[in-house]
């Protein structure tokens, strides 16, 4: 017997990147039902952003804040780089981001809180006055890396590279499972926690919420949902 044994999870992760969560929570004995929260839509680059990678070299850092900003970040330099420009630092938000480049082979730095708080609280990022970043991106991220960086006296380029979409079979997707026991529901991005909400209505508080960062505990809280980080 796992240790989930008798726990039903929704699983909302994008299709085609939860399947290893859902792998190891049935080796621990849990039933699992999937049920994509978030589509990945690619954005394509500008000429604007292109002519800002062929720079690379010339920036002090580059931030992944996400493990999809770093698969489509890596795709994106390739175009322009035969390989990372030397000694160029790289800066992932958490362990998942960070998994995708050390694949590629790049030394990351990453935080002990994975968010952008925790990438701000990095000492090699208090001093940056006069250095220039780069943030590898969704569209509608936050904004708290960029300005507190340029507060702090850096220069800092984004490069949006998709966006977050809500599948538009998810709610049809939840009826179909709403009559089910299920007691967990996982959201590992506000995105997910706003189209959770938006697709379960009143059913979304019925279930614990399994959260993956503390500014969404303080969102669930906020929307009165049972919630663990």
């Amino acid at each position: 017997m796992g240790a989930l044994t008798g726990l039903h999870v929704l699983n909302t992760r994008p299709a085609g990147q939860g399947e290893s969560l859902e792998a190891a929570l049935r080796v621990a004995g849990a039933t699992v039902s999937p049920l994509p929260l978030i589509d990945i839509v690619p954005v394509p680059l500008a000429a604007a952003d292109e002519r800002v990678l062929l720079d690379l070299d010339r920036f002090d850092g580059v931030f992944f804040v996400s493990a999809n900003a770093a698969r489509r970040g890596l795709d994106a330099v390739a175009g322009c780089w035969p390989q990372w420009p030397y000694r160029l630092p790289v800066y992932a938000v958490g362990r998942g981001t960070a998994a995708v480049l050390e694949e590629a082979g790049l030394p990351v730095t990453i935080p002990e809180r994975a968010d952008s708080e925790g990438l701000l609280a990095l000492p090699a990022l208090q001093d940056v006055a006069g250095l220039r970043f780069l943030v590898f991106r969704g569209q509608g991220g936050r904004e708290l890396l960029r300005d507190t960086l340029q507060a702090r006296g850096a220069a800092v380029t984004v490069i949006e590279l998709y966006r977050r979409e809500l599948p538009p079979n998810a709610a049809q997707q939840w009826h179909a499972l709403a009559a089910t026991d299920i007691h967990v529901v996982i959201l590992t991005s506000p995105d997910a926690l706003r189209h959770w909400q938006q697709v379960a209505g009143p059913d979304a508080r019925r279930l614990h919420w399994l959260v993956g960062s503390p500014r969404m505990e303080a969102a669930a809280r906020e929307a009165g949902a049972r919630v663990t980080l």
